[in-house]
């Protein structure tokens, strides 16, 4: 019995690695300006990437054939004018090859279905695009496309599964059929891929493991949170990902890092803007014409919001000023105090496609399982983002992460206990 190389390694559910894999390619593919205007890219599908996912671990789920492949024999009798002037009825039988996905087989059928919309996605598999270039895919998916690009399927690609490939009378679904098995063997030859793919994605996983942990210690102290998603750019000016030098784009980084370590700093010094003790968790995402942006979810507990809220009024009422929106008044600080006026906000309760439609604002109790599971489910996007595909060159450091459980003692106190030494 062949061993499955994804065996006792964990798996997200097809549909929510689909999901995840739309999320990255609408942040990788898309330009935002500063004034939250998005324009969406004619860049490599990389949605399509877990659909590709599926397939190699489809490849080594079972070891049918995707498509069976049949010789049809057609028996036909054609007229001849015979010698005496009598018609003779001449025997001829063509051989044509037919096809079809392999139904006695889920797990065939659906790779057969992966293989035959994978014409509709060729641009993901064009070396000549600059975005692929940009790419570093999971070694699986390295792998396979190694092996595609190596493989007669990549001349060949169409959804007519029948045509003809060449003189010999192939068609496609034999290529199809063999590039599976090719591929398969390319696994079996790999024997460090087991322990490339478990490095890949460790770091992810416990990202993912540890939010949801997160999420629910802040629901288990509190009877609701009010959920704030808000997307932050360290400066108004973007780098091309595609252009710019890796010097130019480690710069930024660390730039982007140095704003939200002092963004976090002052954080937990204003009380009367984000409560006492806010939950969050954030990530750094990187666009292919955008450089990296900054998303945020602040955590609040309801009651404490509401009286910061409260006092907010009561301030606003006794000098007559305006109060601006609370999620604008910390957009507004992230660009005064964390960018010294460089930087920009977009917030995603009014830009839906930040998260999607169905994200989770607002209120949530901590007896609604349902938004409860949505929140974590988006959040788990974020966390998961480089268990796909990372781009090349990608500095090292942390590119996701939670407030600490106890907040970090004051340099007033360190020096304080220093003295008492």
């Amino acid at each position: 019995m062949r061993q499955n190389l994804f065996m006792n390694l964990p798996e997200f559910s097809p549909q929510r690695f689909h999901e995840l894999a739309a999320r990255i390619d609408r942040s990788l593919n898309s330009h935002v300006d500063h004034g939250g205007r998005e324009f969406l890219l004619a860049g490599p599908e990389i949605g399509f990437l877990a659909r590709l996912d599926r397939l190699v671990r489809l490849s080594q789920a079972a070891w049918f054939k995707p498509f069976v492949v049949t010789d049809s024999i057609f028996r036909d009798r054609e007229d001849a004018t015979g010698s005496y002037g009598k018609n003779n009825l001449t025997d001829w039988m063509p051989d044509t090859r037919t096809a079809h996905p392999n139904t006695w087989s889920t797990v065939a059928e659906e790779m057969a279905y992966i293989l035959n919309v994978m014409s509709a996605h060729q641009l993901l598999f064009s070396a000549s695009h600059p975005a692929t270039g940009q790419l570093l895919l999971a070694p699986h998916l390295r792998l396979l496309m190694d092996v595609f690009f190596s493989h007669p399927i990549c001349m060949c690609l169409d959804r007519d599964i029948n045509g003809p490939v060449d003189l010999s009378g192939r068609i496609r679904a034999e290529v199809y059929n063999d590039f599976v098995d090719r591929l398969r063997a390319a696994m079996r030859s790999q024997k460090s891929l087991r322990h490339e793919l478990h490095n890949w994605n460790l770091g992810s996983r416990q990202n993912d493991a540890n939010m949801g942990a997160y999420l629910d210690g802040l629901f288990a102290e509190r009877p609701s949170l009010t959920v704030l998603h808000i997307r932050l750019f360290h400066s108004k000016e973007r780098l091309n990902l595609l252009t710019a030098s890796a010097a130019d784009l480690h710069r930024e980084l660390q730039t982007l890092r140095a704003c939200r370590t002092q963004f976090f700093d002052r954080l937990r010094r204003k009380p009367a803007l984000f409560t006492v003790n806010p939950g969050y968790v954030w990530a750094i995402m990187p666009s292919l014409e955008g450089g990296y942006d900054l998303y945020l979810t602040l955590l609040f507990d309801t009651a404490d919001l509401q009286k910061v809220l409260d006092d907010k009024v009561v301030e606003a009422n006794l000098i007559g000023a305006v109060l601006r929106d609370h999620a604008d008044q910390i957009g507004w600080y992230w660009v005064t105090a964390a960018t010294e006026g460089k930087g920009a906000y977009i917030r995603s309760d009014q830009n839906p496609w930040v998260y999607g439609r169905d994200a989770v604002h607002g209120e949530v109790c901590a007896s609604d399982a349902l938004r409860r599971a949505r929140l974590k489910e988006m959040l788990g996007h974020l966390a998961m983002r480089r268990a796909l595909v990372r781009l090349k060159d990608e500095p090292l450091g942390e590119y996701f992460g939670m407030r600490e459980r106890k907040a970090r003692a004051s340099r007033r106190s360190v020096r304080g206990g220093e003295k008492l030494r």
